[in-house]
C-alpha cells in the first residue's frame, strides 16, 4: 500500500516542493520555515523563473541542517508561546491550528459501553486528537529526542539513562519496529524486523537486553539490545506493557483490552489479567486475581511492590476503579486512592501509570476526551497511600502519553498528533475490492467522521469537531461545497436514501432525542425522545431507531410514530443497523464481550421480532461496522482478524443471506502512520455508494521528547 503521508516523490529524491510541504516535513508553520531559512541558513532550493515564493527542498539536507540547529532553535521555541505553535514532524500544515479543549480524541488505544474494543497493535496507534508541541515546567527543559515524519512511541530508558529504545516506523515497512539510541542524540539502531508491529519496550536494568510485546495474539518477546533473535517470553493473546523489576528477576505484564475501551462496558466478565513471570521464563502468576481488571502494572523503586490500574467490583458505576499496591508475592492489594485526590484536585480522564521515580512520584498521563498530559504524584510505597498533591509537568495543549522516568529523575513521553479525517477507495466492478489509490474527501484540522452517503453518492453526512464541538454536516461530492446543519451538539445521525434529510441525535437534558433536518437548511423537527438513529427506510417513511440498555433495534413509521421491535438481545447491544438495498434485510453488530464483536442479519417482513436463534450469522470471530454492497450481495465491514482493523467483504447468498465462501480483504491498513480509529469520538466507520467504500481513517505522527532537569 502506497503511504499517502510520505513526502512526495514525484521529483527526485522525494523532493519537497512547496513552503507548505516543507513546513510540514519540519512540523512548523511556513512563517517560521521561511524564517528558518533568512536567518538560519536553512537548506532550500528556488526555481529558476520568475516566481521567488516556488521552492524546493530535499528531507535529507533538512535532516543534516536539523540536527546542527536543533539544540539552539528547540528552546526557542518553547520559550515563547506567543510564537506560532509546533507540532510533531509529519503533521499536515493544517494541523497547526490549536484544537478546541473538548475536542473528543479516539488508539490505541478507544468511550461508551457500545464501542469496540481494539487490540493494543493499532488502538495504541488511533490516537488522540492533533495539538501543538508541549509546553512545560519552565524549571525543565524541553528536548526533542526523535525527529521523523511518521510514528515513534512507547519511550524506554536504560538503568544508567544512557539509552532510549522506542517502537517506530522509521524503517520504511510500515510496521513499528523497536529501535534503540543515545539518549540525546539521535544515531537509532534498528533492534527488531519482523513483519508486524513491535512495541511497549522495556530495558532490563543491567541494559544487555529489552523486553517487548509482538502484536495482537503474538505475545512478549526478549531480544538483545544489539540485536538478534528475539527469545519468546509469554505466549499469550493480548499480553501487553512488559516491565523488568528493578533487580532484573521478574517482568510484569497485564492481557486483555485496551484502557480506552468503556470500563463501565466490562461489568459482567473479567477481562484484564496483571501477571508476573521470571525473567529467565517459566509459568506466570496473577497478581490481585479477584479483580476484574488489572493493568499496567509499575514496580515500585525498591522492586517489592506493583502499582497498577484496577477495578475491584462489577458494579456499573465502577466506584472501585482507582491505584492499587499489590506485592510481588501476591497478598491483598491496597487502594491508595489516588483517583480521589486527583478528581478533586480537578484532573479529568484516566490516569495512566507511567513510571515510579526514587524519590517516590508516579509519572503518570490522564488520558481524557479533550487532552493528555503528563503528572506526578507521590504514593507511599510503605503505607500505598497518596502522599502529596499532584505536579503537573507539562502544560501545553499537545496530546501525551506513554511517560516513563530514570533514575536522575527526567522524564521522557510521547507527544502525539492525528489528522481524522474521511477516505476513499474506488472498488472494482466484478470483484467488490479496492481497484485503485485511497483518497481523502475531507482534509481539515478538525475531526472528520463519516456518518453515510445517499444513495447516488453525491451527498455526505459526516460529524466534525470544526467549531469546537461535535456538529453535523453535509457535503456535496462533486462541488466540496459543505453546509453546518445542527448548532448544538450531536452525537450521531443518517441521513436518507435521496439525501434530504438527515436524522440527527443530539443529547437534550443528558437523554438523546433525534431530530429530523432538511439537508439543505431550515428548520427540523423532534421524532422521538430517548432514542439514536439507525437507519432509514428505503422508502423513507420509516427509520431503525435504538433505545435502551441493552440497546435494542425498533422500526419507527415516521408519520404516525408507531414501533415496532425488530431484534433484542438480553445482554448485547444491537449497533449499526442497516437496511438492505430491497429493504426486506436488516444487518447489525453485537457487543458480546469486552472482545468480541459479531455480525448477524435478520429479515424485516414481521411484526414480531427477530428471536436469537433465527439471527443469520454473518461474521463471528470479530466484525464491527457493517454496511451493504449496492445490490445486497455482500457485507462490508470492519475486523481485526490479522491484526489491525482493517476492511473486509463476506459474500453472501443472495436469497438467505448466508455468508459464501470466505472473506475477501477489501484494503489493509496496517500502517502506523494511517489506521482505522476505533476510540470515543472518531471510530471509524464505512459505507459503500456509487463505487466508492468511505471510510473514517486516522494519520497519525508522532516524537519522542524529554523534560530535562
Amino acid at each position: 500500500m502506497t503511504d499517502p503521508l510520505a513526502p512526495s516523490s514525484s521529483q527526485p529524491g522525494g523532493r519537497l516542493d512547496s513552503w507548505k510541504e516543507i513546513a510540514r516535513y519540519l512540523s512548523r508553520d511556513e512563517s517560521t520555515v521561511q524564517r528558518w531559512e533568512k536567518r538560519e541558513s536553512m537548506p532550500v532550493h528556488r526555481h529558476q523563473h520568475d516566481k521567488r515564493g516556488s521552492v524546493y527542498a530535499y528531507p535529507a539536507e533538512l535532516d543534516t541542517w536539523w540536527q546542527g540547529r536543533r539544540q539552539q532553535l528547540e528552546p526557542q521555541t518553547v520559550s515563547s508561546e506567543e510564537t506560532a505553535p509546533e507540532v510533531p514532524s509529519g503533521v499536515p500544515s493544517a494541523d497547526f491550528a490549536p484544537e478546541p479543549a473538548n475536542r473528543r480524541r479516539r488508539w490505541w488505544v478507544g468511550i461508551a459501553a457500545s464501542l469496540v474494543v481494539l487490540p493494543a497493535t493499532f488502538l495504541a496507534l488511533t490516537w488522540l486528537p492533533r495539538r501543538s508541541e508541549p509546553a512545560a515546567d519552565p524549571s525543565r527543559a524541553l528536548l526533542r529526542l526523535t525527529s521523523t515524519s511518521g510514528v515513534n512511541i512507547d519511550p524506554a530508558l536504560s538503568a544508567d539513562g544512557s539509552l532510549l529504545a522506542y517502537a517506530s516506523d522509521r524503517g520504511g515497512s510500515g510496521d513499528l519496529d523497536i529501535w534503540v539510541q543515545p539518549t540525546r542524540e539521535e544515531r537509532p539502531s534498528r533492534v527488531t524486523s519482523t513483519s508486524g508491529d513491535e512495541l511497549e519496550p522495556s530495558f532490563s536494568p543491567d541494559g544487555s537486553s529489552i523486553a517487548f510485546s509482538r502484536g495482537e495474539g503474538a505475545g512478549l518477546y526478549i531480544v538483545a539490545v544489539a540485536g538478534g533473535e528475539p527469545r519468546l517470553l509469554v505466549s499469550a493473546v493480548s499480553a501487553r506493557t512488559p516491565r523488568f523489576s528493578p533487580d532484573g528477576r521478574w517482568v510484569t505484564y497485564w492481557t486483555g483490552p485496551p484502557v480506552w475501551v468503556s470500563i463501565g462496558a466490562m461489568t459482567v466478565t473479567r477481562s484484564t489479567g496483571l501477571f508476573v513471570i521470571p525473567a529467565s521464563g517459566g509459568p506466570s502468576r496473577a497478581l490481585a486475581p479477584e479483580f476484574p481488571h488489572a493493568r499496567f502494572g509499575t514496580w515500585s523503586p525498591d522492586g517489592e511492590k506493583i502499582l497498577f490500574l484496577g477495578v475491584r467490583d462489577r458494579d456499573p458505576n465502577q466506584s472501585s476503579l482507582d491505584w492499587y499496591l499489590v506485592g510481588v508475592n501476591g497478598g491483598e492489594p491496597i487502594r491508595t486512592g489516588a483517583l480521589e485526590v486527583l478528581r478533586t484536585g480537578g484532573l479529568k480522564g484516566v490516569p495512566i501509570p507511567g513510571g515510579w521515580s526514587r524519590d517516590g512520584s508516579v509519572i503518570f498521563a490522564n488520558y481524557d476526551e479533550g487532552a493528555s498530559n503528563v503528572w506526578q504524584v507521590p504514593i507511599s510505597p510503605d503505607t500505598g497511600r497518596v502522599a502529596g498533591e499532584p505536579a503537573r509537568l507539562t502544560f501545553g495543549t499537545a496530546i501525551e502519553r506513554s511517560p516513563t522516568v530514570n533514575a536522575s529523575g527526567h522524564v521522557f513521553f510521547t507527544s502525539v498528533a492525528e489528522n481524522v479525517d474521511v477516505w476513499r477507495l474506488p472498488l472494482d466492478v466484478n470483484t467488490g475490492l479496492a481497484k485503485g489509490a485511497i483518497e481523502r474527501v475531507t482534509d481539515n484540522a478538525a475531526s472528520d467522521r463519516l456518518i453515510n452517503m445517499s444513495d447516488d453518492g453525491g451527498t455526505m453526512a459526516f460529524l466534525s469537531s470544526r467549531t469546537g464541538q461535535d456538529q453535523i454536516w453535509v457535503r456535496d461530492i462533486d462541488t466540496g461545497r459543505e453546509r453546518q446543519l445542527t448548532s448544538a451538539t450531536a452525537r450521531a445521525g443518517r441521513i436518507n436514501r435521496e439525501g434530504s434529510t438527515v436524522a440527527a441525535a443530539r443529547p437534550v437534558s443528558d437523554r438523546p432525542r433525534i431530530d429530523l433536518i432538511p439537508s439543505q437548511g431550515g428548520p427540523g423537527s423532534t421524532l422521538c425522545d430517548d432514542c439514536s438513529p439507525g437507519d432509514w427506510s428505503p422508502d423513507g417513511a420509516r427509520l431503525v431507531v435504538q433505545r435502551g440498555t441493552p440497546t435494542r433495534l425498533l422500526l419507527r413509521d415516521i408519520s404516525s410514530g408507531r414501533e415496532i421491535e425488530l431484534a433484542a438481545h438480553p445482554t448485547w447491544n444491537l449497533l449499526q443497523p442497516r437496511f438492505s438495498p430491497d429493504g426486506r434485510w436488516m444487518v447489525f453488530h453485537t457487543t458480546n464481550s469486552p472482545s468480541l464483536r459479531q455480525i448477524y442479519a435478520v429479515p424485516v417482513v414481521s411484526e414480531e421480532p427477530a428471536p436469537v436463534d433465527a439471527w443469520i450469522p454473518i461474521v463471528r470471530d470479530f466484525g464491527v461496522q457493517p454496511s451493504w454492497s449496492s445490490d445486497g450481495s455482500a457485507i462490508y465491514y470492519f475486523s481485526s482478524r490479522d491484526g489491525a482493523l482493517c476492511a473486509w467483504r463476506q459474500p453472501l447468498d443472495p436469497g438467505t443471506k448466508r455468508p459464501v465462501g470466505s472473506p475477501q480483504a477489501v484494503q489493509h491498513f496496517h500502517q502506523a502512520r494511517l489506521r482505522a480509529p476505533f476510540a470515543a469520538g472518531a471510530q471509524t466507520s464505512n459505507h459503500v455508494a456509487a463505487g466508492y467504500l468511505y471510510v473514517t481513517l486516522a494519520a497519525s505522527a508522532a516524537n519522542i521528547w524529554m523534560l530535562d532537569r
